[in-house]
């Protein structure tokens, strides 16, 4: 059985619009700091917590507006609900399956041929009362009718005790202490483990029948007799009655309930040949050992054939990275998936770590953010598993987490913005960690994909693009690429797709369609006015293009010396630039430019057609970023903002405007 979803509505940072969060095996909970992640848990532990406390619903718990003043309110109500599937049913017949008969009565079935499940809601009602907590009404229901059935007080149903204790949840919150939770006391992993061990009747009889002899040789002491003879004189000037009047030194247990209390574990040998308790180990060691016998209570359980035990556990950890150290998160989140995958457990897991986020696939991660007021939980949106650029957005965003905990993300083409912008940024006095700015380079021809993805999120965001004229797919190529991944986003508005033209010797308004569109890349490469007519109306919605073909060529026409200086040995150099050789040069260096043997190069002056040789030389022979930090440790802050492409100085402004910073501040 799995938790499917958690339906949640005025419960803590949820306000009243009905949240529905999905739950996989394994569930990931990113976000800011006060955006959820603890609401979303603690709603789970109030239905399924191990102990009365969790599962009691406090003041806190309801949903209060920003709004409302909490003095004028007499009434708030909030509502909990899980969808629980069976995807065993899927390759088991429900005789099979241990789970069904105990909620056969009150699974739903929609229609003929769907997979039942079950419908738990927790209902809590806040009435104002003489005190300041007021009074509070909760009640645990299964529900009898489908989602989207209109429900009568007859389809509400009182989960029995008995019920209570089937779906259990184990929680360790971000601020824990490793120790206690390793005690065995009532609750406790520990406790779990031993409370399903098939005790012998008579172990108690046998427990005292061989500590009796210890206790009696301990009694015999002279000493200890006298020690006990003046507590009791003392303790008998206050108190007089007969039930209390003598104190006894105890020194063995003598039930298994005292022996299990004292139980302790124990790991050997240390450097010194000693035992090591575990309170003596460090923080990241407890919370490991921790994980450790979670998973072995789960598959201890599994073996077990006890009526009582939970048919599901839900470990739930925020922040799984505290207290351990970097090279262990690995085997953290290995471990995690393990017990995930275990036919009666799921996990929750809340993290800021973007080593912990970075090893999860996208599909099991919940974003969560507030907007106004209340808490919003995403899911991440990728391409279909059918499109090819599924996989490629998928790796991508594992292998830059830092990206869904960003204030601002900046979109480019590869590694050569990962070097140039953040030293830009950097000049400009925009440093990316004070910022939570995050450069993630993913390739143009996917970029739309991570327009939805963000969007989806609700993270701003600017994208810097290869303009590529004369490649091909570039110049009018790329602005009909970019314009129709803006429609299918959403966000071709009127006023972009508006422009100023003469038609019939007369200057109009004229609206394009997308089928107008569709027909740009056979527009005349040589438009250059009606080009950058589009580029500047791109970059209003935060698209900019490296001009004219790409960021490496744009840093090289600025920083010709700088990255000259890079190479000992530069391109051959031919003194007579009218001979054969030299022509026959320069034209190989623009066929490998721009891609083609075909390409003429006719948009570009005659100065750019000469670094053309360059570039093929420092950023076709050799690696992009090798080439970009050699040349840019040799240029200062201030000749490199004077001098930068005009481009990526309209960009790092727009990015100040983003993070609310002043312009050329």
């Amino acid at each position: 059985m799995l938790i499917a979803e958690l339906h949640l509505s005025n419960f803590r940072s949820f306000g009243e619009e009905l949240q529905i969060v999905k739950i996989d095996d394994l569930t990931a909970l990113i976000g800011a700091n006060s955006s959820g992640k603890t609401s979303l848990i603690v709603a789970l532990l109030r239905m399924f917590g191990q102990k009365n406390i969790d599962r009691t619903l406090v003041k806190t718990d309801f949903h209060i507006p920003s709004n409302v003043d909490i003095s004028t309110v007499n009434e708030m109500n909030l509502l909990v609900e899980v969808k629980v599937i069976f995807p065993e049913l899927e390759w088991q017949s429900p005789t099979e399956i241990e789970t069904i008969p105990e909620f056969i009565k009150h699974l739903v079935i929609e229609e003929t041929g769907k997979a039942p499940y079950l419908r738990i809601r927790l209902v809590g009602k806040w009435i104002k009362g003489s005190s300041p907590d007021g009074d509070i009404e909760q009640e645990l229901y299964y529900i009898k009718v489908p989602y989207g059935t209109d429900e009568q007080d007859e389809d509400l149903f009182k989960v029995p005790i008995h019920h209570k204790n089937l779906i259990q949840m184990m929680y360790v919150p971000a601020m824990r202490n490793p120790t206690t939770q390793l005690k065995n006391a009532s609750g406790t992993i520990l406790w779990r483990i031993f409370n399903g061990i098939d005790w012998p009747e008579n172990l108690n009889e046998e427990i005292g029948a061989l500590t009796n002899p210890i206790e009696n040789l301990f009694k015999g002491i002279k000493d200890i007799e006298s020690i006990q003879k003046i507590i009791n004189s003392h303790w008998n000037k206050y108190h007089k009655d007969h039930r209390f009047s003598n104190s006894n030194l105890k020194f063995n247990s003598s039930t298994l309930e005292d022996f299990l209390k004292n139980v302790e574990i124990l790991f050997n040998p240390s450097v010194d040949g000693n035992t090591v308790k575990v309170d003596e180990l460090g923080d990241g060691l407890k919370s490991l050992f921790y994980i450790t016998l979670v998973s072995s209570l789960l598959e201890i359980e599994s073996k077990q054939d006890k009526e009582d035990k939970p048919l599901l556990n839900v470990l739930a950890i925020e922040e799984p990275e505290n207290h351990i150290s970097q090279h262990l998160l690995g085997r953290v989140v290995r471990n995690l998936k393990e017990i995930a995958v275990k036919e009666n457990a799921q996990v929750i897991l809340s993290s800021h770590n973007s080593s912990i986020v970075g090893k999860i696939d996208p599909e099991y991660i919940r974003h969560l953010q507030v907007q106004d007021s209340r808490s919003i939980v995403n899911s991440i949106t990728l391409p279909e598993k059918t499109d090819e650029a599924h996989t490629y957005i998928k790796e991508a965003v594992k292998a830059y987490p830092d990206l869904y905990f960003s204030k601002l993300v900046v979109l480019g083409e590869g590694d050569s913005e990962e070097i140039v912008l953040p030293k830009l940024l950097s000049a400009s006095d925009i440093y990316l960690d004070d910022f939570n700015i995050s450069i993630v380079p993913l390739g143009g021809r996917h970029v739309n994909h991570m327009w939805k993805l963000l969007n989806n999120l609700s993270i701003p965001h600017v994208t810097l693009l290869d303009l590529d004229r004369e490649r091909n797919g570039g110049g009018w190529g790329r602005i009909k690429y970019v314009l129709k991944q803006l429609h299918a986003n959403n966000r071709t508005s009127e006023k972009l797709l508006t422009v100023n033209k003469i038609l019939d010797g007369k200057k109009v308004r004229y609206t394009y369609t997308m089928d107008k569109i569709e027909q740009f890349h056979n527009r005349d490469v040589e438009k250059m006015a009606s080009m950058n007519m589009w580029i500047n109306k791109l970059e209003n919605e935060d698209i900019f293009f490296s001009y004219p073909l790409d960021i490496d060529f744009s840093m090289l026409k600025e920083f010709e010396d700088e990255y000259h200086q890079t190479m000992k040995h530069g391109p051959r150099d031919i003194e007579d630039e009218h001979s054969a050789d030299y022509t026959a040069k320069l034209q190989s260096s623009i066929h490998a430019t721009l891609k083609s043997t075909a390409a003429s190069a006719k948009t570009y002056t005659d100065q750019e057609k000469k670094i053309m040789i360059w570039y093929n030389s420092l950023f076709l022979g050799r690696g992009k970023p090798s080439t970009h930090i050699e040349a840019l440790k040799d240029i200062n802050n201030t000749k490199l903002l004077k001098n930068a492409p005009a481009e990526l100085i309209r960009l790092v402004n727009r990015i100040r405007e983003k993070i609310g910073l002043p312009e050329g501040g």
